[in-house]
């Protein structure tokens, strides 16, 4: 019996790149997601850039986890060595198991 979510079916997918420098043009990161998302007959349900805020963050993070249309969140970015980025320290603190 396979599990009830098998390769075979499509997942339902939200992106996220977390840049204060990036758009939708410059966010190779992101287009690469998408791609190989699309390629392996996955959709796209929602694509997002924001800046590296917390608050935002989370709360967009939250809302997609929240949403039973989306089953899984993929990000980029926010994770340099710079104090504004502080995309590891946001999802650490919302996983109930690391």
């Amino acid at each position: 019996m396979a599990h009830p979510t098998s390769l075979d079916s499509p997942i339902r997918c939200a992106v996220i790149t977390v840049s204060d420098t990036r758009t939708p043009e410059t966010d190779h990161s992101g287009q690469a997601i998408q791609a190989f998302l699309q390629q392996a007959n996955h959709r796209i349900l929602d694509y997002r850039i924001v800046p590296d805020e917390p608050e935002l963050l989370r709360s967009l993070c939250t809302d997609f986890g929240r949403n039973p249309d989306i089953d899984v969140v993929i990000l980029s970015g926010g994770t340099g060595i710079a104090p504004r980025d502080t995309t590891y320290d946001v999802i650490e603190r919302l996983l109930e198991k690391t």
